[in-house]
C-alpha cells in the first residue's frame, strides 16, 4: 500500500502480504491486518489471518491472494474490520437511539413545566423527594434528547433543575 500517509490511523486494513522466505514455506500470498502502531509511530502488518508468519509490510494493492486459509477467513475479518473501523459511528448511533428513546410525551411535558413554569414552586408542592427526583429525571432525559438533536453531547443538566440538592449543601 503506497501512500500510507493517506490512511486513517484509527482504522485497521486487510492487505496482501508475502510469505516468509523459509525453507519449506509455501509460496503463497496471504492477507494480514495493517495497523498503525502508536508506540513506534509506524504502520505494521501482523501474521497472515490464516496464522502463518509473513514478511513485514503490505504488497501493492490488487496483488492476488493465493492462500486458501486467508481467503476462507476473509469474510469474517472484513465483518470484524467493518465493526472495528465504524465503532465511533456505531457508538454515536447508539447514543442517538438512546436519546430518541427519551423523546416521550411525558418527558416533553415535564421539560415544558421546567422551562415555562415556576419549577421551584411546582416541585415544592410535591409531597416526597422521590416525586421531585422523578420529575427532574424526566426533564434531564428530555434535555439529553434536545442536546443530541443540537449535536451537543457534552451538555449538562439544566441549571437549578435539582434545586433541593443545591439548597442542602
Amino acid at each position: 500500500m503506497s501512500g500510507t500517509t493517506e490512511l486513517d490511523t484509527t482504522k485497521a486494513y486487510l492487505v496482501p502480504v508475502a510469505h516468509l522466505e523459509l525453507t519449506g514455506e509455501p509460496d503463497l500470498t496471504h492477507l494480514a491486518l495493517y495497523t498503525w502502531v502508536e508506540r513506534i509511530g509506524l504502520w505494521a502488518t501482523e501474521a497472515g489471518i490464516c496464522g502463518r508468519t509473513t514478511e513485514q509490510g503490505p504488497l501493492p494493492a490488487g496483488t492476488e491472494v493465493t492462500c486458501l486459509g486467508c481467503l476462507n477467513r476473509k469474510p469474517v475479518y472484513e465483518q470484524l474490520l467493518y465493526s472495528h473501523n465504524n465503532r465511533h459511528q456505531l457508538e454515536a448511533e447508539a447514543r442517538r437511539q438512546q436519546a430518541f428513546a427519551e423523546d416521550t410525551p411525558e418527558n416533553g411535558a415535564w421539560h415544558t413545566v421546567w422551562l415555562e413554569g415556576n419549577w421551584s414552586w411546582v416541585t415544592k408542592k410535591m409531597t416526597t423527594a422521590a416525586q421531585r427526583e422523578y420529575a427532574a429525571d424526566r426533564v434531564a432525559a428530555y434535555s439529553r434528547y434536545l442536546a443530541t438533536c443540537d449535536g451537543d453531547l457534552d451538555r449538562e443538566e439544566p441549571d437549578g433543575l435539582r434545586w433541593w440538592r443545591e439548597a442542602g449543601r
